[in-house]
């Protein structure tokens, strides 16, 4: 069954999503995303697509669990199908519209395959991975559970076979211990025996013990009744010393109130008020004085302030005007210096001009004589090509002698060598031999693995003990299968736990038994009881005398004395009876005791006799099998073991026989290989001894290979340089030719451009090049010269010349007053008297607004007063006063009156807290009526007399609780049924510890011998396929898998490429991890060989691998894609070109 889509139609975080799988050869598909991209919640769809959404599930977060729905196109060799999932009780198999189909729908795709075999099988992830590893870790001792494990995707097979071993010594075992469950049981059961053995019941005092309980249960009730009104009076008294003071005081201040009178109804914040308002006029009083004559001061000051506006109307020009005063200051000294710079760059011109041969005029006669840009870059670029000009021509001439001695030499050479050549037969014969590898290396270890395999049968022949036979023999032997021994040992280890178990039951019986006989003995000796059949006989015997004598057989005088024999012996007896009825009593209940317990010990014997002729029948067929099947005296414990022996020595017989056709085969192939390549080297007439072996045959013919190769070579070298050269000897004769050439014309251009720039026609190129640097610098020169004039003394001056200007129109606009002063003087002495001006019209400003201020604060304060006075007389008009000092004597009347009435609240809150329910006049009542002064003694006396009534009656409980006790255990007690029902349930444990002992131990038998099973059978072609993946997934550094037959029990290695083992633990974890994948994958080849295919599921495997490893981890998984669909998840993106150089570039990814 493969996926052709998946749509993930409300499900997760996903909603009408459709993944496709398209078919190719090679069936994988690549899922990518981040992570929370989707990745676990698609590999959880698929299961829940294919075997129902669970009842509860995690990816309702987005959708309603009821709505969640999956979809999918799935499809086999034979047919296809269309189909959705719904979340529902029943009917959850849909088609697209949404028809119910049946629930057994997908079996033809599907198979037998459920949920935990299609995720343990057909599913793995990072974190199973790594399990996987350390779990072969576990059981890297056992190659059996090594396979079967991880075969079957179980990381804890080795866990789950210990916990069954020790859970099953828990149960039982030869030896008692108190920590196993049957022993534990066993002890119940016996302690349980005993304490049935002792329990009684006793009926003497029976009648006194009650009658006993019964006073003290009277005695008790009228202690209880004295202490309810004993409560009663210390709670009045009580109540009485509690309440008294606050009745007292609610009265007191009733008084008070009664002398108040009328009180004027005030506010309670009046007297706050009051102080306020008298405070609020005061402060306003003070402050509107003193704001009045800050007014008058203010205004005197602002009269005598003169302000010169003539200056402020031309404020910002007198500030420009000192700014430009100071910006212009350093004029006149910076105007001097660049005059000096001038004065300088001149007289590097007049040196310059002297060195070119030239007179020094003006600048514009300079300029004129300089050769113009074009000429001076011409003869820079002409005197930067002389000298390659030259040098090329130097080296063509000198490449041009040196070819043609090169030329002379290889011919020379060409001439002295000698031809030869190898036949074809001597390199095919080396070649075939070569093919062997190391012969010798491979022969001693072929001998040193035949050696192994006859050591290893040896002790496999010698471990079958005297049961062993020849190989045909054991092979063909027709044993019982482990199903059938299996069955056979379950029911004989039953039937020992059945004769141990029965032994332990007639043990106990016997202790019954012996128990039940000396309780007799010892009541016989200590009571000697008048057993009933003794008063029976003295009664018969009176009656026979009486009847006699009545009868007339004799006469009254003889019998009488007889009879009142008969008649004092059976009286006294009934009365002996009579005393020891309760002794007698025991003593026939012990009786019938130890007949029922003779009775049950002779049943338990009957079993025990049944039981050891069924174990013998059982044992005398046992030995009729171990005869038939040939091993004569074999136990049926030893048999599986002896049967595994045999299963390894027919393994380890066939691998000698392995070892021994490849030692022969290889040794035909090393003789062979060496008649041919010895004929081969004698045909060139090569010296070689018959003694010779492959090995020294191989190496003297590559030798003569190697020499002949070397000078063929040689030669076809030497013709291709002779060749080459004489090809290049033609060119280089005509690069001397170009080179003579360019030099030529280039004199040419050198003289048109000397005559340019005016330089005699002799000149070299070095003095050309200092020509030049000195065009240059008189160039600049000039530059800087005219710059430095018109640029910085021109600006300056036109400068200085706006600023005298700008001072002489302001000094205008006030007189004559600043008549022959200079510029500078004008700007400082204007910008002073502005300065006079700010500062005035400042002060006026602070005037004008502190006037204003405080003419504000006055009127403030002044509304302040009249605000006061009236927010007053509301309060004047409640208390009816007209003055503030009536107003604050009727406030301190409320006030007071208030107090008075919240003292009054509080007291009777308390009074009626304090009173246990009672009204005021009932309370008044209690108080009134009773002497305060003894209230104290009186609840002294009252408290003594509770403590002694409630000392007597803790007496009185203890006494009844021994008295009731002694009732207990006088009659009535259930010790004896809980004895037995104690005894009842050790049994029933003793029988679950059995049962469930026989359970876990065959369980663990079985898996031991499952293990075992799937290791002969799938050994051999498991390692073999897991060898090669193990192989291509360590990159070659492990060469293949390697079992240890001689380890008991065997062990799994891996052989790197230089033949070196590697156990498990020697590995790291990510090849544990490797080695657990190969497993994997080969014991799944193995399954599709046999089974359906079924979708995989691989969820980042490689997350650990580097590039290479991952590489060929994907390769491993392009061969398993071939034989089913391998659906990879991944957040990875940097594995997509991996996979695609794997898959090729059309290979099926999916982004998330």
């Amino acid at each position: 069954m493969r996926l052709h889509r998946l749509d993930l139609i409300k499900y997760g975080k996903f909603t009408e999503r459709r993944v496709e799988f398209p078919n190719s050869k090679r069936d994988f598909h690549l899922i990518v995303g981040p992570n929370e991209a989707g990745k676990s919640t698609l590999r959880s769809a698929v299961l829940d697509l294919l075997f129902g959404i669970p009842q509860r599930s995690v990816h309702a977060f987005l959708h309603p669990l009821n709505e969640l729905r999956l979809g999918a196109s799935i499809g086999n060799q034979a047919t296809s199908l269309e189909f959705q999932r719904a979340k529902a009780q029943k009917q959850t198999l849909r088609t697209p519209s949404d028809s119910v189909l049946a629930d057994n729908t997908l079996m033809p795709f599907l198979g037998t395959a459920d949920r935990n075999f299609f995720d343990q099988m057909f599913g793995l992830d990072h974190a199973r991975l790594v399990d996987g590893g350390n779990s072969i870790l576990n059981a890297e001792n056992d190659v059996g559970q090594v396979l079967f494990q991880s075969a079957a995707g179980i990381a804890s097979l080795g866990k789950i076979r210990d916990a069954l071993l020790a859970e099953a010594d828990k149960l039982w075992a030869p030896r008692k211990a108190a920590d196993r469950a049957y022993y534990r049981a066993a002890d119940l059961y016996e302690k349980a025996g005993t304490a049935l053995k002792e329990t009684t019941v006793r009926t003497k005092v029976w009648a006194e013990a009650n009658t006993r309980l019964q006073s003290v249960i009277d005695e008790l009730g009228g202690v209880s009744n004295l202490l309810r009104q004993l409560e009663i009076k210390r709670s009045r008294l009580e109540r009485i010393r509690r309440i008294a003071p606050f009745l007292h005081t609610v009265r007191d201040i009733e008084r008070q109130l009664d002398e108040l009178a009328s009180v004027a109804d005030l506010p309670a914040d009046a007297a706050t008020t009051l102080s306020t308002v008298e405070r609020d006029l005061a402060t306003a009083r003070q402050l509107l004085e003193l704001r009045s004559s800050e007014v008058e001061k203010a205004q005197e000051e602002l009269a005598r302030i003169q302000i010169d506006e003539a200056v402020l109307e031309v404020a910002s020009d007198i500030m420009m005007l000192e700014e430009c005063r100071m910006r212009f200051g350093a004029y006149e000294r910076d105007i001097s210096k660049r005059q000096g710079e001038v004065d300088a760059l001149l007289a590097d011109m007049r040196r310059a001009c002297a060195q070119l041969g030239w007179e020094f005029g003006s600048e514009d006669d300079i300029a004129a004589r300089l050769p113009s840009l074009l000429v001076r870059r011409e003869l820079s670029r002409l005197s930067q090509a002389h000298s390659g000009l030259t040098q090329a021509l130097r080296a063509a001439e000198q490449a041009e002698q040196a070819k043609s001695s090169e030329i002379q030499q290889l011919s020379q050479e060409l001439a002295e060598m000698k031809t030869g050549d190898v036949r074809p037969t001597l390199r095919a014969a080396v070649a075939a031999a070569r093919a062997l590898g190391n012969t010798e290396v491979a022969m001693q270890k072929q001998q040193s693995q035949l050696s192994k395999a006859r050591t290893a049968l040896a002790n496999a022949e010698l471990a079958l003990g005297r049961w062993s036979k020849p190989i045909p023999e054991l092979a063909a032997m027709q044993l019982p299968g482990q199903e059938e021994l299996l069955q056979v040992t379950q029911d004989r280890l039953i039937l020992l736990n059945d004769k141990k178990a029965l032994e332990a039951r007639m043990q106990d019986q016997a202790g019954v038994v012996s128990t039940l006989k000396l309780k007799i003995s010892q009541l016989t000796e200590l009571h000697q009881p008048t057993p009933k059949e003794a008063v029976s006989q003295a009664r018969q015997e009176r009656d026979e005398s009486w009847l006699a004598i009545k009868t007339g057989a004799i006469s009254v005088q003889q019998g009488a004395e007889g009879f009142e024999v008969h008649l004092h012996r059976a009286d006294e007896l009934a009365d002996k009876r009579f005393e020891n009825v309760e002794a007698a009593a025991q003593l026939q209940s012990h009786q019938h005791q130890l007949q029922q317990a003779i009775h049950q010990q002779s049943i338990l014997d009957g079993q025990f006799s049944e039981l050891k002729e069924q174990l013998s029948q059982f044992d005398k067929i046992w030995t009729e099998m171990a005869a038939s099947f040939g091993l004569h005296g074999m136990k049926l414990e030893n048999i599986a073991e002896w049967i595994a022996k045999r299963d390894k020595t027919i393994t380890v017989a066939g691998e000698y026989q392995d070892a021994k056709d490849s030692v022969d085969a290889l040794t035909r192939q090393v003789e062979e290989h060496r008649l041919a390549l010895a004929a081969a080297l004698r045909d060139v007439e090569l010296h070689i001894e018959e003694t010779d072996k492959l090995t020294t045959l191989c190496v003297q013919a590559e030798l003569h290979i190697q020499a002949a190769d070397s000078s063929r070579v040689r030669r076809e070298t030497l013709e291709g340089q002779l060749k080459a050269a004489k090809a290049q000897a033609h060119s280089l004769v005509q690069t001397a030719v170009d080179a003579r050439t360019a030099l030529n014309s280039w004199k040419e251009e050198w003289s048109a451009a000397l005559v340019k720039a005016g330089l005699p026609q002799e000149s070299a190129t070095g003095a050309v090049g200092g020509a030049l640097e000195l065009f240059a610098s008189l160039d600049e020169l000039l530059g800087k010269v005219r710059q430095i004039r018109v640029e910085r003394i021109g600006a300056m001056k036109a400068d200085l010349e706006k600023f005298a200007e700008e001072a002489q129109r302001l000094a205008r606009h006030f007189g004559t007053e600043f008549n022959g002063m200079a510029p500078e003087r004008i700007a400082r002495e204007l910008v002073k008297r502005l300065t006079r001006a700010k500062e005035t019209r400042t002060e006026a400003t602070r005037l004008n607004e502190m006037i204003r201020l405080a003419k504000e604060q006055a009127k403030s304060a002044q509304e302040s007063i009249e605000t006061a006075s009236a927010s007053l007389k509301p309060l004047m008009e409640r208390a009816g006063v007209n003055s503030r000092s009536l107003l604050s004597e009727a406030i301190s009347r409320a006030d007071a009156w208030r107090q008075c009435m919240l003292e009054l609240s509080k007291a009777k809150a308390q009074l009626v807290d304090g009173g246990d329910g009672l009204t005021r006049e009932q309370l008044e009542q209690e108080i009134d009526g009773m002497d305060l002064a003894q209230v104290t003694a009186e609840l002294e006396h009252t408290t003594a007399e509770l403590g002694e009534a409630v000392q007597r009656q803790s007496m009185l409980s203890a006494e009844k609780e021994k008295a009731n006790s002694a009732l207990e255990s006088i009659g009535g007690s259930g010790a004896a049924a809980m004895a037995e029902a104690q005894r009842q349930e050790a049994i029933a444990q003793m029988a679950d510890a059995a049962e469930r002992y026989v359970k876990v131990f065959t369980a663990a038998k079985l898996l031991r011998w499952s293990i075992d099973r799937y290791r002969q059978e799938k050994q051999g072609p498991m390692l073999g396929r897991a060898s090669a993946i193990f192989a291509q997934l360590t990159q070659g550094t492990f060469h293949r898998l390697v079992v240890d037959f001689d380890a008991q029990p065997m062990t799994l290695h891996g052989q790197r490429a230089d033949g070196k083992l590697v156990g498990i633990a020697g590995m790291s974890d990510g090849t544990r991890d490797q080695l657990y994948l190969a497993l994997r994958l080969a014991a799944l080849e193995m399954h599709l060989e046999k089974a359906s295919p079924l979708p995989f599921i691989a969820d980042d495997l490689f997350i650990n691998y580097d590039d290479g490893r991952s590489t060929a981890g994907f390769e491993a998984l392009a061969a398993l894609s071939e034989k089913t669909q391998v659906i990879y998840l991944t957040h990875h993106e940097h594995l997509v070109e991996p996979v695609r150089a794997v898959f090729g570039q059309n290979v099926s990814i999916v982004h998330l």
